[in-house]
């Protein structure tokens, strides 16, 4: 390329440079004339790279606005999208309202924070094409009903995303892993209408923290388990159920707050020795077993007599006729109902659902029948030696009936009709009954007497 060439590709360069900063100027007094601005910000200047909060480049492009807490209203207009050199867009902690305009073309922006106005909507395509996007704020903002868009995945640089009391409803779709995100490591879109449960993706992420407190999600937290760079998580107020999955992988938890849901079984021991922990809520739950022992580090809000435990005291052992109940009803999945009912110490001391005992306090019959039961038999049901009756009829249960209980040296009925067991039925006592009818795929019944046999036919 010859050096006339040169000087004229220069020239074409500056005319391009020039246009682009003509235009610039333009949609700035465009956002100067649909804004109120206050006392405080003098935009009279005719050049908008003089005007405060507003920062440009050495070609007059305009790279920064940060109007925040000015007490500006007004709304935005529809042609932002071009100011095609911008990097931050700040306006937060104002009073502006309408449509949050079409944004797709700015490819250079990295910060977009609007929090707190008055915001009604967001664009279809709010995200498409911002590949360099890493921080957005729209929190507290009354729009129209909306659902998180698909287009976040074009936002591949996304570190922090915060949508949190804007209106948000749907469910929360299934793209946050590492391979969608990968620099994602905050995700907060607490006080929404969000249903349904937590996505498999986030235990392909490497979020650092999660909030998603104050929502409809229900379902299992057993995702948690494989979120190992997990620092903070608030699932507060939801009605999220099943157990506390093993967190010992979790080596940098420190914040853990799942209080007002309806999380059952037992606060698993990798959980309460996490050396990182300073944080725990585990208030108004369905939680069993011991209360949970914690670290004097660890502030720890469970307040008494708002879960199942059978003992307030911290870390004391729960009777030896709990403890097999509640391994009973591990093998059951931790049913809410089961956990709502089965409170306190003394499962002959109070209404125990199913359960009844004799004049000495020794569990006779567990009768749980037509409870919507899924899971197994638990073999721990031959910790209860006491055992006379056990019926388990007319649920979903699978597996197979569990050899264990043909110990139960008192033992008269076992009804485990209208189920899905299979397998082989064991050997028990000739005086033994053993209902099985309505299990199709359970085996040949073992040479146990002619009274389990009659009642298979």
């Amino acid at each position: 390329m010859t050096r006339s060439h040169l000087c004229l590709l220069c020239l074409l360069l500056s005319l391009v440079n020039f246009a682009a900063s003509q235009d610039d100027a333009t949609i700035m007094q465009s956002l100067k004339s649909t804004l109120h601005l206050t006392q405080d910000v003098d935009w009279s200047n005719p050049d908008p790279c003089k005007w405060p909060s507003v920062q440009c480049d050495g070609s007059n492009r305009v790279t920064r606005i940060q109007l925040k807490q000015k007490g500006i209203s007004g709304t935005l207009p529809p042609d932002l999208q071009k100011l095609s050199e911008l990097i931050v867009l700040e306006l937060f902690s104002n009073k502006i309202s309408g449509p949050v305009p079409d944004l797709s073309g700015l490819t250079h922006l990295q910060r977009l924070n609007l929090h707190d106005n008055l915001f009604d909507s967001t664009p279809a395509n709010l995200f498409s094409g911002m590949n360099s996007l890493q921080e957005v704020y729209l929190d507290n903002n009354p729009f129209a009903s909306w659902e998180i868009p698909e287009t976040i995945k074009e936002a591949t640089s996304l570190k922090n995303l915060s949508l949190v009391n804007c209106n948000l409803a749907g469910s929360i779709p299934d793209f946050f892993s590492s391979q969608t995100l990968p620099s994602l490591v905050s995700l907060k879109l607490s006080r929404n209408n969000l249903q349904g449960g937590l996505p498999s993706s986030f235990g392909a992420s490497s979020l650092q923290q999660l909030y998603l407190n104050g929502q409809k999600l229900i379902g299992s937290i057993s995702v948690l388990q494989k979120m190992t760079s997990l620092v903070e998580v608030d699932l507060q107020a939801n009605t999220f159920w099943g157990p506390i999955p093993d967190l010992s992988g979790l080596q940098s938890l420190r914040l853990f707050n799942v209080r007002e849901n309806q999380l059952t079984g037992l606060v698993p021991p990798s959980f309460t020795g996490l050396k990182s922990l300073t944080v725990v809520n585990l208030t108004n739950n369905c939680f069993q077993g011991p209360t949970p022992l914690f670290d004097n580090s660890v502030a720890v809000d469970v307040i008494a007599n708002t879960n199942s435990f059978c003992l307030d005291t911290a870390g004391a052992p729960c009777d030896p006729r709990v403890e097999a109940l509640l391994s009973v009803a591990e093998s059951f999945g931790y049913r809410v109902k089961l956990a709502k009912s089965w409170k306190g110490n003394d499962p002959c001391g109070r209404s125990w659902l199913g359960i009844t005992c004799s004049g000495s306090n020794d569990v006779t019959v567990v009768d749980l029948g037509r409870q919507e039961l899924t899971g197994t038999i638990s073999p721990s049901f031959a910790k209860l030696t006491s055992l006379e009756t056990i019926n388990l009829s007319n649920n979903q249960l699978t597996g197979s009936i569990p050899t264990e209980l043909t110990t139960l040296p008192r033992l008269r009925t076992l009804d485990v009709s209208n189920n899905d067991i299979h397998g082989d039925v064991p050997k028990f006592s000739a005086s033994v009954t053993v209902l099985t009818t309505g299990n199709v795929n359970i085996g040949p019944v073992s040479p146990t007497g002619w009274k389990s046999f009659r009642n298979r036919i």
